[in-house]
């Protein structure tokens, strides 16, 4: 108990605080947890909170962020650098090359048959 009490008075500004909270981030993506990761972004110093996100690779990161309220998707996402912010805005709007054709499934099921 006496370790858990002086866990919490370290000032949340040193490294091993912001080397806990990636591993926590990473943690709850790991496992799902939208709501876990809700309450990590929605401490007041949302730049600490992008730092982390933005050293995690492209695909986590867009994990993360889908998992976060739409409010705070925007909050966090202002406070990423560009790069990254590009890189959410190409993952997550929809392709123009490649629309999706439908029954496409289906389409390629009959030609399997077709060659069997």
């Amino acid at each position: 108990m006496q370790r858990l009490l002086q866990l919490s008075l370290r000032p949340s500004h040193t490294p091993t605080a912001s080397q806990g909270l990636q591993k926590a981030v990473v943690r709850a993506l790991e496992l799902r947890h939208a709501d876990v990761l809700r309450h990590l972004g929605s401490n007041q110093q949302h730049a600490e909170f992008a730092s982390v996100l933005a050293a995690l690779p492209p695909r986590k990161r867009a994990d993360a962020l889908s998992l976060l309220e739409p409010r705070q998707r925007e909050v966090v996402l202002n406070q990423l650098p560009l790069h990254a912010q590009r890189q959410w805005q190409s993952l997550s709007a929809p392709s123009a090359k490649h629309p999706t054709k439908r029954r496409s499934w289906f389409r390629s099921l009959r030609r399997s048959l077709r060659q069997a």
